[in-house]
Formats: structure tokens, sequence, C-alpha cells
């Protein structure tokens, strides 16, 4: 019987990108590496605070635009980057396998990559229907009936699964 993993785990390994089990030294350097970004993005936001507070009460629109903004910013492509290549240097997602597993190991990026791709153009869709509502008042039956719009999610949905088979057939390492 396969024991399962729980969730936190799968969590884990989708996350940081890895694939196969899930041992001791992986988890060590999950926990280096999620240590060292809690650790800067702690000292970031105790100085961002700082200095919004500093300037809350002169420019208050301006300081909370400017704040969400490089908040966002730090947390999405910084830290997310630092953890890229952090991933990348331990070895955590590359997928080592033999010869006669690769037909099989293809064959799983692929519907990894088109799941992925799909999972992304529907919520692009659905977050652009939700933003037009929200921005330009628009109804969110008038969004979704735009075949503009319906176009454009399968285009980006197209674009972020090839994207992601051309990162994950990367990842693969063969062993001879």
């Amino acid at each position: 019987m396969k024991n399962k993993e729980s969730l936190r785990i799968r969590i884990i390994k989708r996350f940081y990108g890895i694939a196969g089990d899930y041992d001791e030294y992986k988890e060590k350097e999950v926990n280096r590496i999620g240590n060292n970004a809690f650790m800067a993005l702690w000292c970031y936001f105790m100085i961002t605070n700082f200095i919004a507070c500093l300037f809350a009460f002169k420019y208050p629109t301006e300081t909370l635009e400017v704040y969400i903004c490089t908040n966002a910013f730090v947390s999405i492509f910084v830290v997310t980057t630092y953890i890229i290549i952090a991933s990348k240097k331990s070895k955590l997602n590359d997928v080592d396998i033999k010869n006669t597993d690769l037909k099989t190991e293809k064959k799983k990026v692929l519907r990894s990559s088109i799941l992925a791709g799909l999972q992304f153009g529907i919520g692009m869709y659905f977050l652009g229907a939700l933003t037009a509502w929200v921005t330009e008042n628009e109804t969110f039956l008038s969004y979704v009936s735009t075949p503009k719009n319906l176009i454009t999610s399968i285009l980006q949905s197209i674009f972020f699964g090839a994207f992601m088979y051309v990162i994950a057939r990367c990842r693969i390492k063969k062993q001879l």
C-alpha cells in the first residue's frame, strides 16, 4: 500500500518544485531556504512599516499606494526569485530518472503542464472579469461573453503551459 503524504508535504513539494521523495536532505534545505526568506521578509516589513508610519499622516493615499506596490513587488518577485535560485543551487527540483522511465516522465511533464496552463488560463479569465467589475464597473457577464477576453485567456493558457513544459523538461536529468 502506498503511503499517502500529508497535505503540508504536498504543498511544500509543489511550492518548491520538488519531485520524488521528500527525504531529510530536502527537508533540511527547504527549512533553510524558508527560514532565510522569512527572516529577510520580516526585516523588510519592519523597515517598511516604520517608513509608512512616518509618511502616513502627511501623505496617506500616496503612502498606501507605494506601500502596497512595493510590498507586492518584494513578496512576489524578490522572494520568489530567491527561492527559485536557492532551490536550483541545492538541486531540490532536479528529477533524476533512468533511460527506461524517460517516456513516462515526459508524459507526466506534459500532463502537468497542460493542467497548469488550464488552471492559469481559467484563473486569469475570472480574475480579469473580477478586475473589470471592480475597476471599470463592467458587469461580470459582459466580460465573460466577450470573445476577445476568451481568446486572450486561451492564449495566456497556451503560453503559460508551454513555459511550464519547457521548465519541467529542463529539470529532467538522465541517469546512465
